[in-house]
């Protein structure tokens, strides 16, 4: 009789185990993507700057906040927003004309002018905001002016926002 209880009781913590499980994995937030910071891929690299082995797991949010080709006009511009906690920003730029090529980055909602730089003709550009602003930028709306001394302005660029410093991964380089 005492064995029927028994398996009885670890029947019902079973199922009661089971209806707790099940649902907790099906609405775990799939948004953040986690990583091992032990693994050594392209995705996982500067996740998290770690001893190799001691399975810290961290979560990545990283954003595609543009991706722009530009090849007939003389004034292009790159418009984009940085969520609040997406303050890191690399941009890579590549000059695809025979022109050197300057752009410049404002956030329109204070007016505020955070770069000028230059690209070379042929040649690419990546530029990380931590280099520069390591507390990042401020969240708003911006432009990218591209310009070519008015010749027709040919360049490929995208730009990628993260919300942990330590590094900023561009999707494609």
């Amino acid at each position: 009789m005492k064995k029927i209880h028994l398996v009885a009781s670890v029947l019902v913590l079973g199922l009661i185990g089971g209806a707790i499980a099940v649902p907790c994995a099906i609405l775990a937030d799939s948004d953040a993507a986690v990583t091992d910071s032990a693994a050594s891929t392209a995705a996982t690299q500067g996740a998290v700057i770690t001893t190799t082995g001691d399975h810290v797991i961290t979560p990545q949010r990283a954003r595609d906040v543009f991706n722009d080709t530009f090849d007939n006009e003389k004034n292009p511009v790159s418009r984009f927003v940085l969520d609040p906690g997406y303050g890191h920003l690399k941009i890579l730029a590549k000059n695809t004309s025979d022109s050197t090529i300057t752009f410049s980055l404002v956030h329109t909602d204070s007016g505020k002018q955070y770069i000028v730089k230059t690209i070379g003709a042929h040649k690419k550009l990546l530029w990380d905001s931590v280099n520069s602003f390591s507390l990042g930028l401020r969240s708003g709306n911006y432009e990218i002016q591209w310009r070519a001394n008015g010749d027709i302005v040919h360049v490929t660029t995208w730009g990628v926002s993260e919300t942990d410093s330590a590094k900023v991964t561009p999707q494609r380089e």
